[in-house]
């Protein structure tokens, strides 16, 4: 009987052993994750680290102190082993996913979301986010999930603005100005919005109800080049050319001041203003920036200087025309037009307006005119000799 006794006390004496054993490992690994915790809510994510491997089976909270440390590498591999031990953990897919899209492994990351949408169909998010990397893959039916989204939350803002995004790129302007209009409604001063709501009237040609726009992103303390660009056009359009001339100003000295379009331009905005001297200054700088064919920058300066009276220069330019586009039929007419103006050698000039009609024809666009120029010059040499 004492033998019994003793054999069963010893039993349940091994028994308390074990479990003090494990009330006092239990007991470290929640102070290793409180202190884990405690690391990461401090910011203090290595030393979070070593405490949630000390506790063990910790992969998503090790997972999310690497990301905080910025290595995407490490945090993706614990969010794998995490998920490998518990795959139906919807927070932890979600924020996987998400950190795969950082990461730029769009393909992963659609799979990923892609699952989530069939575990969760209600939720916009996982759409949302599967357009997402659709998107970078140059998948067209990321905007199938944006509608997806868009259709179970009506008021999803990042899903709205790839939907006008996308509806602006492809000139659907009245589908792209639905998705505008419902986020502005929610966010009156959203930067993203007004600046496709100023682009859809930008393309449209509304060029007034861009201005309103383009000045509403200035208000709001918004500059970029395209910003200005636009805004420079714009002007232009509505025949504000001083106003013009400010933008391309601010485009030429803070974005680019070696564009020969900016310069071009600027020209053609101090022209309309008469302020000619700075029209060919400007007009001058945008043909030494090129060295693609420049017959209109040419024709523009010729245009300035015959309002001027210039001939001579009038003449040059026509010339420089012609030899940037020798085949180009009305730049030849004006070349015999230009030096009808400037030489006193009125042989020279009918050689030059016979040139036109024996390249192109008495039935061109200018034949008529270049033949009646002919007879006028030949009738008046031919009076003046017998005079």
């Amino acid at each position: 009987m004492c033998c019994i006794h003793y054999q069963f006390s010893l039993t349940l004496k091994n028994k308390l052993f074990y479990i003090c054993i494990a009330i006092t490992a239990c007991t470290h690994v929640q102070a290793q994750l409180h202190k884990g915790d405690s690391l990461y809510a401090l910011g203090n994510y290595n030393k979070a680290i070593v405490a949630y491997k000390v506790a063990g089976n910790n992969e998503i909270k090790i997972a999310n102190s690497y990301q905080a440390l910025g290595n995407t590498a490490k945090a993706l591999s614990y969010y794998k082993q995490g998920l490998d031990n518990d795959n139906q953990n919807l927070l932890t897919q979600y924020n996987y996913g998400k950190l795969l899209l950082k990461a730029d492994r769009y393909k992963k990351a659609d799979s990923v979301f892609e699952k989530l949408t069939q575990l969760d169909p209600k939720n916009p998010e996982f759409y949302y986010q599967s357009g997402v990397a659709k998107e970078a893959l140059n998948d067209s039916t990321a905007i199938v999930q944006f509608m997806n989204a868009t259709k179970i939350d009506k008021e999803h803002q990042n899903a709205h603005y790839k939907l006008a995004k996308h509806f602006t790129t492809k000139r659907h302007f009245t589908q792209a100005s639905t998705h505008i209009d419902i986020g502005l409604k929610a966010a009156p001063t959203s930067i993203r919005f007004i600046n496709l709501n100023a682009l859809v009237y930008f393309y449209s040609k509304s060029y007034h109800d861009a201005l309103k726009q383009y000045e509403h992103l200035l208000d709001l303390n918004q500059s970029n080049e395209q910003l200005h660009v636009n805004l420079a056009i714009s002007y232009a359009r509505t025949n504000q050319f001083l106003k013009a001339i400010e933008q391309y100003k601010i485009v030429i000295a803070k974005y680019d001041d070696e564009n020969p379009t900016y310069h071009f331009n600027l020209g053609k905005m101090y022209w309309a203003e008469k302020k000619n001297a700075l029209a060919i200054a400007h007009i001058k700088q945008a043909i030494a920036l090129q060295s693609v064919p420049l017959d209109r920058q040419y024709l523009t300066l010729a245009s300035i200087y015959k309002k001027e009276g210039d001939y001579k220069n009038t003449f040059l330019m026509i010339e420089k025309a012609v030899a940037e586009s020798p085949n180009d039929e009305m730049l030849r007419y004006q070349y015999a037009v230009a030096a009808d103006n400037y030489y006193k050698d009125e042989k020279s000039v009918v050689a030059l307006y016979e040139a036109y009609l024996t390249r192109y024809g008495a039935d061109a666009k200018y034949g008529a005119l270049a033949e009646q120029r002919i007879s006028d010059i030949k009738t008046k040499n031919h009076f003046e000799k017998q005079e």
